[in-house]
């Protein structure tokens, strides 16, 4: 599910069909990646999301040392609403450091473990890829902040919301007023700081709800909602799908 090779200048992977999901890191040197009939290049710290039946061809740096991980999960673990969205993802992006360091966690495990341990492993690898999707959308939902306190907002919101109880907190954080911050999210034609707040609030109440076995209270208490019947219907409003629902499609 995790690994890393070494290429040698000039090293060649492919021609290949991919058979799993998987995302590729580059760490050193560059890759030039032909995926079906398009072409990217890769720098050190980018990534991309190889799909099932993916025709790839890779050529690596021709004068130096090329390295790269990777993290796989079978084209059947995730969900339905899950491989909808890993489908729109597309091309070379930044990596989050986040990711680099869950593969790192994922490569420090013993290649050849228990059935429990594999689960929690292609549970992890699945978290790197989903994380790494979401990241690419976002990323692609909004232009480059240019005022300081809104680039460092984004980053607040980025790192943990549930950390931040409102907006008004956020502003108080970024050292501007709450009028000032609803500008600046308003110039670049986004979300307001309230709605991205709560959106990733429950963006991560429902990666509870998939990936743990905590009751809904307490996901509603860690994520800042008011009770569980506000995370319920939060969750019920964005996905078509109760909590039970979700826990249910997601553990069986």
């Amino acid at each position: 599910m995790f690994g890393r090779a070494i290429y040698a200048p000039g090293g060649v992977l492919g021609l290949r069909r991919q058979r799993d999901i998987q995302l590729f890191v580059l760490q050193s040197g560059s890759a030039h990646i032909k995926i079906n009939r398009h072409t990217w290049i890769a720098r050190p710290g980018e990534g991309i999301l190889l799909q099932p039946r993916d025709h790839e061809l890779f050529h690596f740096d021709p004068k130096e040392q090329s390295v790269h991980t990777w993290c796989q999960v079978g084209a059947g673990l995730p969900n339905t609403m899950e491989r909808r969205t890993l489908s729109l993802v597309t091309g070379v992006h930044p990596v989050p450091a986040a990711i680099h360091l869950l593969i790192e966690e994922g490569l420090s495990v013993p290649l050849i473990v228990g059935p429990r341990l594999h689960d929690a492993m292609a549970s992890l690898s699945k978290t790197c890829i989903l994380r790494f999707a979401a990241h690419v959308l976002e990323s692609g939902q909004k232009r480059p902040p240019s005022h300081p306190a809104l680039q460092f907002a984004l980053e607040l919101l980025a790192s943990n919301p549930v950390e931040i109880r409102t907006a008004s907190e956020l502003a108080r954080r970024c050292g501007i007023s709450l009028s000032r911050l609803r500008q600046l999210f308003h110039e670049t034609g986004g979300e307001s700081p309230s709605s991205m707040l709560w959106r990733l609030k429950g963006n991560h109440a429902i990666q509870m709800i998939r990936s743990t076995g905590l009751a809904l209270a307490q996901i509603a208490e860690q994520c800042g909602f008011a009770n569980p019947f506000h995370l319920s219907r939060w969750v019920k409003n964005r996905t078509g799908h109760s909590p039970r629902e979700l826990r249910r499609i997601e553990w069986h």
